[in-house]
């Protein structure tokens, strides 16, 4: 059976399934328009602010508020999320307590630009890994953190397409020795990294540069297949983004003329001009209330996780609406009509911070029977709806907290229409491979609780 309670706005007071406010009572279509547009601010039972429309309608018609649908919430993994295809390298590791202990490594490729030819006479005096990173940081920034070059062993591949869950074989060998392998605490003002290398790789460059067997970038492939920076295992602290466009990021050769040592040369082998690369992340989830989830497309109700769903664009976690009993409304008759239906979706307290923050939007998809993710809702100009983060008072706790709030009368009133499968829909991070996560309370929390207040004619 649904669980609402049926308020008319216009009818017998026999109609109703619960005591109703004495602002609810009244007799005339007139009066109960007015009501409509006013109960948002109605002390008795707040809704939120959403503001109705009533279309023109006659004399015999009903109108109605529900707040209290059956909602199913349910956090979902997919596994599928590709990481080769934007600007970015990932590396880092820190444990979620939530979410788990979260790696990431990049695995990318240097490019030649145009022919190394260095003089015969040139001395090798180091080799230096330049890295650009941005001020994101996903984690704790206070602990100390390393990371580690690895020499990888299997080429990238131009026409592939590499995910989260891709992996190539790279060297155990660590390259960077010395201070550049000293621990450090990832501040977002530390804006560069550089990191020296080991001599035998820089030499092994000059080497071949001077045989004249480096001008062009498959014999650069075919010497060196690429790096790998990966944290240390041990690692408790943050994750890091750069973006392989930035200029000055890339591999550095600096060398000298014998008889001039104090002329430093230095050629430089850029990111961006390699054009390949991504990042691989994994998550260790024992422990945590996400600890079954162990399958791709796989769904945890929220009565698993504490009355908690979770998105994360970076692993895969969606968070899935359902609304079983929608198509019940027909039993106030034939002709339903929606005016509106909306979602709040309020975060969890204590959950986010400076480092942890949540999304700055939601995407909604539609679900398949089995999870999968389907279209994007759009919107009436055709444009994909986004759901932005807010921040304000709490209509239930009168708190600041965190929330979202989607319109989801189209897919309500296409539901009932019997125009589309009632499947359920699923919210995902605007940035989908950003590690950006957001905890949601939902329905039965005491606190933070999902909430939807629909209204509908019954013509």
């Amino acid at each position: 059976m649904p669980m609402w309670t049926k308020r008319p706005l216009r009818g017998a007071a026999s109609d109703e399934m619960r005591p109703a406010c004495p602002a609810y009572l009244g007799t005339g279509w007139r009066w109960a328009v007015g009501l409509l547009l006013a109960l948002a601010a109605t002390a008795c039972d707040p809704v939120g602010n959403i503001t109705v429309g009533v279309p023109a309608t006659s004399t015999g018609s009903n109108a109605y508020y529900v707040d209290t649908f059956t909602v199913r919430l349910a956090t979902v993994w997919h596994d599928s999320v590709a990481t080769s295809s934007g600007d970015n390298l990932l590396v880092g590791r820190y444990h979620d307590p939530r979410l788990g202990t979260i790696m990431a490594r990049s695995y990318v490729r240097v490019g030649l630009g145009t022919a190394y030819a260095p003089d015969a006479d040139e001395v090798f005096d180091s080799l230096v890994l330049v890295l650009k990173p941005d001020a994101y940081r996903y984690g704790d920034t206070t602990q100390l953190q390393s990371l580690e070059v690895h020499r990888l062993r299997d080429p990238l591949v131009d026409a592939k397409t590499y995910y989260t869950f891709s992996q190539l074989g790279y060297d155990a060998t660590v390259l960077n020795q010395g201070p550049s392998a000293r621990p450090f605490k990832a501040q977002p003002s530390r804006r560069t990294l550089r990191l020296r290398l080991a001599d035998a790789l820089g030499q092994e460059l000059l080497t071949t540069g001077k045989a004249g067997r480096l001008t062009t970038e498959a014999e650069l492939y075919d010497r060196l297949a690429g790096l790998v920076l990966t944290p240390a295992a041990t690692d408790n602290a943050s994750l890091i983004r750069s973006q392989v466009s930035t200029e000055g990021g890339g591999l550095v050769i600096y060398t000298h003329l014998p008889y001039d040592p104090l002329t430093v040369i230095s050629r430089g082998f850029d990111l961006s001009t390699g054009a390949k690369h991504f990042y691989q992340v994994t998550v260790d989830r024992t422990g945590t209330l996400l600890a079954p989830l162990t399958a791709s497309l796989q769904a945890l109700d929220v009565a698993r996780t504490a009355q908690e769903s979770y998105i994360d664009g970076v692993l895969g976690l969606q968070t899935k609406v359902e609304i079983p009993y929608l198509n019940d409304l027909r039993s106030f008759g034939s002709l339903v009509s929606i005016v509106q239906a909306s979602l709040t979706l309020e975060v969890v307290p204590g959950s986010s911070t400076r480092y942890l923050a949540p999304p700055t939007a939601l995407t909604p998809y539609l679900s398949g029977r089995g999870n999968q993710q389907g279209l994007p809702i759009a919107n009436s100009s055709g444009l994909t709806v986004s759901i932005p983060y807010q921040y304000g008072v709490s209509k239930l706790t009168g708190l600041d907290t965190g929330s979202y709030e989607f319109a989801i009368t189209d897919y309500c009133q296409a539901v009932v229409n019997h125009t589309l499968d009632n499947n359920g829909v699923l919210l995902v991070s605007s940035a989908a491979s950003s590690p950006e996560r957001v905890v949601l309370g939902g329905p039965k929390r005491n606190e933070n609780r999902l909430k939807l207040a629909l209204y509908f004619l019954n013509h």
